[in-house]
């Protein structure tokens, strides 16, 4: 994987295609499994995502990183469900890097149980089917006599039983099938149950380990002061005071990075421990350069996007039919505009680095370990096969660990010691420094011809993470799904385009990305349209979606699809479950919102209703959200996703907002850059559409329909909110 020219668009592809097959693991068909001889085996192991032992418990090894979204339990209820086992017996453990091919240890974009659900079932159906034949062998029978039960092969002649423990042994010694008849899924027993998460109890009372607590041998702590302006330098510092502090080893200083992932000079404390090294931190005395990049500001980057919204955007992103755009009495326009936004991860960033000679051995939560693997051996100097990477579970990721930059900082400064390190992130750091969703703003225009839409004219400005590489993909710049190929209601005349701004500030992915940024715009814009038709919201958008055709988004092989149908489907749903056509008590209003998040191939809609307490104050009475996901493989994990994806549209809508002045960002904990509160989540209910669909991804889609639901409703009780956060518009809510 390229460390210089990758995006998130192309990563997801890269992905997909790497998972999307039905290899298992490195299990060459026709050899046999891994296993030792029959008088000694302990396991019998037909690839690289799973091991049964000779009491039968089967070890799922997870490909994708566990960040809270579930994925061990979801990836490992696939393989169990082919496999033919209880739940119960079926324990997960992280996928070992090295063990898999290239790109399928990465997470992110909804993507882990769509790219492996082909690979895992497979792999669960090689493993019965050899256990089968064993067991055939033993009573020396056709296969065809044999079936799997629960752990157990039967023999359905005479109903004879063995259980997978006791072939584990015979089963390792045959060769690897090539192919193998998956099950249907009217027969599914597991799939689309609900399983509470792996190890929910440990995770409550605090017995998980994530990568904050790793210790290891001879471990030192440090924590890294870092230039306050990207691109600046370090002149010299006085560590004089620090090294008088008990416990600090060593203060070292390390060289920022540029693309990608454009690290901070820095000035790091060494120590025996945590406290030490933060207390001797505050005592150092730097002089930085700060370079010419340092008057940047969030003030007048949106000055400059009102400026550049009103000509024609830089780049030509999509065109259909014809998109002149008259001004006749029909024509209505609105500017929409969104801020940077901090990932807020309850686990700050961490790394462990130790330098030993050639070789470097990290661990650590990283969504992208390949290209984390491939970035460090260039900027510091290793060979990719002296770097070792011990994966560990994350305390939140939403994006933020696609970025590796603390693991950069780590092996810097741990080349410099001959002890691992542990580099610790405060919070404060975190929000200061990390890399944040793009400010956004936009420009839209629409013609209509008194019932309906007859043009659109979309304008995004952004400041995209592109920067991260060589350059930005002209063809398709980032922040456009959701306004380009895919917009999936049926207007003749279409034209987007795109305008790039610079802000001498990190950028990077956050949770639901592009799609959440444009469904605000786009999903507030269609609700103003029909608003001023005096058209019902919803049969205004039911006429612009229903009827319409599923259609490719472009002609290359990974053109996704979008299918407008389903788009409806979540419309309808949400609508009638709130009530969209009830009576409504006073002072009482409905928002409601739709979306397509296609690369993730799922739908989901949102209707919320809110009370009206004063002039721009209110309360949330109830949500209601609708997903369309395909086939759902663990409703309690979509349902955690939903519920999630809700808390955290909520806090970007009501409150999420970093700023900058002079080049650096003004907020510093979550006291200045607040999450949502207990208090402040309102009572949801959450509809799944009944789905054939091959599964799609659910993480992230429960986002972005959030916002407009809520401004919708604001603007139904006669307030249009166009900038986000609300509270900046001066609303209120308790």
């Amino acid at each position: 994987m390229p460390t210089a020219s990758i995006n998130r668009r192309q990563f997801i592809k890269l992905s997909s295609f790497a998972s999307s097959g039905l290899a298992i693991g490195f299990m060459i068909p026709g050899l046999p499994a891994l296993a030792l001889s029959p008088t000694d085996c302990e396991f019998f192991q037909p690839s690289a995502y799973l091991k049964i032992d000779k009491k039968g418990k089967v070890t799922v090894y997870v490909a994708k990183q566990e960040s809270g979204q579930g994925v061990d339990t979801a990836l490992p209820m696939i393989i169990a469900e082919e496999l033919d086992v209880d739940f119960k017996d079926v324990k997960s453990e992280v996928a070992p890097y090295g063990t898999l091919k290239e790109g399928e240890h990465d997470t992110g974009g909804s993507q882990s149980v769509m790219t492996m659900y082909d690979t895992l079932r497979k792999a669960g159906a090689v493993a019965k089917a050899m256990l089968i034949t064993a067991a055939a062998n033993v009573w020396k029978v056709k296969d065809s006599v044999c079936a799997a039960d629960r752990g157990e092969v039967v023999n359905t002649a005479n109903n004879k039983r063995i259980a997978y423990g006791e072939l584990v042994c015979k089963a390792a010694l045959l060769p690897v099938p090539k192919e193998v008849t998956l099950k249907s899924p009217k027969d599914f027993k597991l799939i689309g149950k609900a399983e509470k998460r792996t190890g929910l109890t440990d995770i409550l009372t605090g017995k998980t380990k994530y990568g904050i607590d790793i210790k290891v041998d001879g471990m030192l702590y440090a924590v890294a002061e870092r230039c306050p302006v990207l691109g600046g330098s370090l002149v010299s510092f006085d560590d004089s005071a620090a090294k008088r502090i008990p416990g600090v080893v060593k203060v070292v200083s390390y060289k920022g990075t540029g693309v990608p992932m454009h690290v901070h000079d820095g000035v790091a404390v060494i120590a025996t421990n945590t406290w030490a090294a933060i207390k001797a931190r505050k005592l150092l005395n730097i002089t930085w350069s700060e370079g010419n990049r340092n008057t940047d500001s969030t003030d007048e980057l949106f000055k400059t996007f009102a400026q550049k919204a009103k000509e024609k955007p830089a780049i030509e992103v999509f065109k259909k039919g014809d998109t002149r755009i008259t001004n006749s009495k029909q024509t209505f326009t609105s500017e929409y505009a969104e801020p940077f936004l901090a990932h807020g991860t309850i686990e700050p960033m961490n790394c462990v680095a130790s330098v030993t000679g050639e070789n470097l051995e990290i661990w650590g939560g990283l969504q992208l370990p390949d290209w984390t693997v491939n970035t460090i051996a260039k900027d510091c100097g290793f060979k990719k096969e002296k770097i070792k990477v011990n994966l560990a579970n994350m305390g939140g990721a939403f994006g933020r660990r696609l970025h590796f930059d603390f693991a950069i900082e780590a092996v810097k400064i741990a080349q410099q010691i001959d002890k691992p390190v542990k580099l610790l992130w405060e919070r404060t750091d975190d929000i200061k420094f990390q890399p944040y969703r793009p400010a956004n703003y936009h420009m839209l225009k629409a013609d209509t011809d008194g019932k309906t839409i007859t043009s659109w004219y979309h304008h995004v400005l952004g400041t995209p993470v592109s920067y991260m590489t060589e350059g930005m993909d002209s063809k398709h710049p980032e922040e456009m799904d959701g306004a380009d190929k895919g917009f999936c209601y049926a207007v003749p005349n279409v034209y987007t385009g795109y305008t790039p701004v610079d802000i001498n500030i990190n950028r990077g992915w956050l949770r639901s990305v592009d799609i959440c940024v444009n469904t605000f715009p786009v999903e507030s814009f269609i609700d103003e349209i029909a608003v001023q038709l005096k058209q019902d919201p919803v049969t205004f958008r039911l006429s612009i979606l229903e009827g319409q055709p599923d259609f490719k988004t472009g002609d290359d092989p990974g053109a996704m699809t979008q299918s407008p149908a389903r788009v409806a489907g979540v419309l309808k749903m949400v609508a009638e479950k709130i009530g969209w056509t009830a009576p409504r008590k006073p002072n009482h209003y409905i928002g409601i919102a739709t979306h397509s998040f296609i690369f993730a191939k799922s739908y989901a809609a949102h209707a919320i209703e809110i009370e009206m307490l004063a002039s721009k104050k209110f309360r949330i009475v109830r949500v209601v959200a609708a997903i369309d996901c395909g086939l759902v493989i663990n409703p309690d994990g979509l349902m955690n996703q939903m519920q999630g994806g809700l808390a955290f549209g909520l806090q970007q809508t009501l409150k999420g907002e970093i700023t900058v002045s002079n080049s650096r960002v003004a907020e510093d904990s979550f006291y200045s850059y607040e999450l949502l509160t207990f208090a402040e989540m309102p009572p949801v209910e959450i509809y799944v559409i009944d789905s054939k669909e091959e599964p799609g991804g659910v993480g992230e889609v429960g986002l972005p329909t959030v916002a407009p639901a809520l401004c919708n409703a604001l603007a139904a009780a006669g307030y249009r909110p166009r900038t986000l956060p609300i509270r900046k518009e001066g609303f209120s809510w308790v």
